[in-house]
């Protein structure tokens, strides 16, 4: 993990969850990081989980930002030039996930949904993007296995994760030949850490939405409808820097999800039927 050491990271959405996680294994690495989240509290509770954990934060530090909101994306970059010096990497890791039908969705509810998993992104990779490729830095989406695999009850979720797949398609595009990496990570439900300082709000966190909006009750659970084990985050945030490492442009996991999406995009009738065997 050397590769690391020195580095100066932007981790948005890094308070908490998987963001934060891998935020840990940076700094583990040798990595500064500039921790990104909605609100101070959120902040000061993710450095307290590692203080906690007997982890050093003297290479982390914190800014409360809302990257929805017009302006806060060149507020942060303009924060980490300050505090860590200069952006060699980045990660985006905000999203808003959930459980609804796809026709009872109003546009404005669909907006929200594009503006906490797209562009929550957008105006912070604008700003750090000549940064990141003039330190041939890593570009880093995560994403979701509903952006490969449309499954019920997911639909504006699905819609709103496939969105951000094409943005880091496009951006690869344009930052490649310019020296960078964009990875886009598309994970299958993650199992909280067991210190995480959201925890308290994982706890059947899609209840609400089901009851709302009369759906079965296998739509509550992590994966929706479809049947997955959820995913060790430390054993995921170590394959996300082995993908940087490779400078692979995907890691989709679980595997077998992966193979199934391309076996959809090659025979679409045959592999949503299969597709449709994995769900309840």
């Amino acid at each position: 993990m050397h590769a690391w050491h020195g580095r100066r990271v932007i981790v948005a959405g890094g308070t908490a969850g998987f963001g934060l996680v891998l935020a840990r294994h940076l700094a583990r690495a040798g990595a500064r990081i500039l921790l990104v989240g909605r609100s101070s509290d959120g902040v000061r509770r993710a450095f307290e989980a590692c203080e906690r954990a007997g982890e050093s934060t003297a290479a982390m530090h914190g800014i409360a930002a809302d990257l929805g909101r017009a302006g806060e994306g060149n507020r942060v970059a303009g924060e980490a030039l300050r505090l860590l010096g200069g952006i060699d990497d980045l990660v985006c890791c905000v999203g808003r996930s959930g459980r609804a039908r796809m026709l009872d969705t109003p546009d404005d509810e669909l907006r929200d949904y594009l503006a906490a998993n797209l562009f929550s992104s957008t105006e912070l990779v604008r700003a750090a993007a000549d940064d990141v490729a003039t330190a041939r830095g890593h570009v880093v989406f995560i994403g979701s296995l509903a952006g490969k695999l449309v499954t019920p009850f997911m639909g504006p979720y699905a819609v709103a994760k496939s969105a951000l797949a094409a943005y880091a398609d496009t951006v690869r595009l344009e930052l490649e030949p310019r020296g960078a990496h964009v990875l886009l990570v598309s994970p299958g439900p993650i199992r909280r850490a067991a210190d995480d300082p959201a925890a308290d709000r994982a706890l059947d966190r899609y209840a609400e939405d089901a009851r709302r909006a009369g759906l079965p009750d296998g739509a509550r659970a992590p994966g929706g409808t479809a049947s997955l084990a959820q995913l060790d985050p430390d054993r995921l945030a170590a394959a996300v820097l082995d993908a940087c490492r490779r400078r692979t442009a995907e890691l989709t996991v679980p595997r077998k999800a992966a193979l199934l999406a391309g076996f959809i995009e090659w025979f679409p009738n045959a592999g949503r039927r299969l597709l449709a065997r994995f769900v309840r």
